[in-house]
């Protein structure tokens, strides 16, 4: 199930786009859980990256969906934002900060099912990402959702993935900021788990692809957390 934010200060507009997203689930046969916010401070305070899509108004008391939007883009360059607005002069700057389209008002369903059909094209891609791995040999270029897991033992990193096993120098931390966000979770400070991949939970221990790989108490809550909100989207 994926998760849409409506963030809106109008409540007639509000209304409307739940119908919408309503409508758009029933004829795509797909399923939204959608949570509306009166204010983008509201919505920034509790953002951590658990949405698949924003949708946005523009001029609202408070941080304005723009500023909104910049901010949102610092802890998160894969949600798909779109603005609900009747200032189309906004366009050139919204796409600076990422928007994928704008939905003019008043709010036409048609139009809205075009545009959420494009935003949810990106979301299902969204695990997709290329990942360049330096080997002894040259350079091996790996999609994101080819990767089980990665763990880091005296700063070399060793890549377990469907193509094989790739060991390179590096930092956890810096995969960790490559690879797309809510797929990937710590099970503990050296490795880091492609949650897809996940096929069992056993006490402190985390099945993937028939590997056992040991959960630290300290990244325990985070990593549950994380599992069961990428279950859900799935």
């Amino acid at each position: 199930m994926n998760r849409i934010a409506i963030v809106e200060d109008d409540q007639g507009y509000r209304d409307t786009l739940f119908t919408y997203i309503k409508q758009y689930e029933q004829e795509r046969d797909t399923a939204f859980e959608a949570t509306p916010f009166e204010k983008a401070d509201d919505f920034l305070a509790v953002y951590n990256g658990d949405y698949d899509i924003i949708l946005m108004d523009i001029e609202m008391p408070g941080t304005n969906g723009m500023d909104a939007a910049e901010q949102i883009r610092k802890k998160d360059a894969q949600v798909v934002i779109m603005f609900i607005t009747n200032m189309a002069h906004y366009a050139i700057k919204g796409y600076e900060v990422g928007a994928l389209d704008f939905v003019l008002k008043p709010i036409q369903y048609l139009n809205f099912a075009n545009k959420m059909d494009r935003a949810m094209q990106l979301v299902e891609n969204r695990g997709s990402r290329p990942v360049m791995i330096q080997t002894g040999t040259g350079v091996k270029k790996i999609d994101s959702r080819d990767i089980f897991y990665v763990e880091i033992q005296n700063h070399v990193l060793r890549y377990h993935t469907k193509q094989g096993n790739f060991e390179v120098r590096g930092s956890l931390k810096n995969v960790e900021e490559e690879l797309p966000k809510g797929l990937f979770a710590k099970c503990s400070n050296w490795c880091l788990v492609g949650l897809t991949h996940v096929a069992e939970i056993k006490d402190d221990t985390v099945i993937v692809e028939g590997d056992e790989l040991q959960i630290s108490r300290r990244s325990k809550k985070n990593f549950m957390t994380a599992l069961i909100r990428s279950v859900g989207r799935s």
